[in-house]
């Protein structure tokens, strides 16, 4: 029972990483146009490490390491609870599609993390920037 239990937790966690990768994409490209509206250096930086991570497994076409983890507590709780592949695509196959191709992902994410790249060098945050002396 406690294998399942981490894995359920494991799932919230991977669905909270996600909603930081969408929404700080979402905050970095305002703060980007609208001046001053998102500034905070350590949430950016965070996410830019992030989404490079994210992005790089993508490219590779790597599971993420919270995946395997949820599949592995899975597999000692009940061998019938794993799923083959990945995170998103499997989730994203139970409530939306029926057959999803795994570039429906890997192309928006690597889209995500090039434009948050470019913004963060474009427009770092304040702090960053007089570290540096931009």
């Amino acid at each position: 029972m406690v294998y399942k239990i981490l894995a359920d937790a494991i799932v919230v966690t991977h669905f909270l990483w996600i909603l930081f990768m969408l929404s700080g994409f979402v905050l970095t490209l305002t703060g980007f146009f609208w001046k001053g509206f998102f500034d905070r250096w350590l949430f950016r930086a965070l996410h830019l490490l992030g989404i490079a991570y994210v992005s790089l497994l993508a490219i590779m076409g790597k599971y993420c390491p919270l995946t395997l983890w949820e599949n592995t507590l899975r597999a000692r709780y009940d061998p019938t609870l794993t799923y083959p592949g990945s995170f998103m695509i499997h989730y994203a196959e139970k409530l939306v599609y029926p057959d999803i191709n795994p570039l429906v992902i890997r192309i928006p994410t690597t889209f995500i993390a090039v434009v948050t790249i470019v913004a963060f060098i474009i427009k770092p945050p304040t702090k960053i920037r007089r570290m540096f002396k931009w």
